[in-house]
């Protein structure tokens, strides 16, 4: 060993040093004292450096949990509803006879579900002395009145004219009839020119 005063080399079980009398073993015991580590630290340091992997370690399985999750949920498709559009048909084919004492019907329906239901069109008749006929809008149980000469509900009725435009509005889902009345003319056949459409928005 070295002697820690003077630096000589001195034998190793020497307790004190043969050329300046210092004393060995102290110098000793004070280098095992300096370099020596705790047991309980360095398990402390285990334990702490074990529970921090295992935390690591859980993190990175929940993220990649979650991604793979994300891959699954398939994307959300939004749907837009419809916009009601409008529609139109057409009710008449144009021109008609009605005999004398006689009337002739175009029958149509108004769909479930729709709205700003309009019948809308124009008629001109010609014939007789007077060029007239009756043009009326109505439901069934008016035609079925009407056709009987009874007194009907009309949601159309032009009067006994030579031509007029037709318009009737807000008509409820239903069957219904224009139907052209000639019963009052008792020889004379009426030609009429009759145009008549159906709209609404569906």
């Amino acid at each position: 060993m070295t002697c820690p005063k003077c630096k000589s080399e001195q034998p190793d079980n020497a307790k004190f040093c043969s050329q300046c009398a210092a004393p060995l073993a102290d110098s000793d015991q004070k280098l095992a004292v300096k370099s020596k580590f705790p047991t309980w630290l360095g398990v402390v340091i285990v334990l702490a450096l074990l529970f921090v992997g295992i935390a690591v370690r859980n993190t990175m399985q929940e993220n990649e949990r979650l991604r793979e999750n994300q891959r699954r949920i398939p994307p959300v498709v939004t749907y837009q509803t419809p916009q009601p559009q409008p529609r139109s048909v057409n009710l008449t084919n144009g021109a008609a006879t009605v005999g004398a004492t006689a009337y002739t019907w175009y029958k149509f329906v108004v769909p479930e579900n729709v709205a700003q239901v309009a019948v809308t069109g124009h008629f001109a008749a010609t014939g007789g002395t007077g060029n007239d006929i009756d043009c009326f809008i109505l439901d069934e149980d008016g035609f079925a009145n009407l056709k009987n000469g009874h007194t009907a509900n009309t949601y159309y009725n032009s009067g006994r004219v030579t031509q007029a435009k037709i318009e009737a509005r807000n008509l409820a889902a239903g069957t219904y009839y224009i139907l052209l009345d000639n019963r009052f003319s008792l020889f004379t056949p009426k030609a009429v020119q009759i145009e008549a459409t159906l709209s609404y928005m569906q």
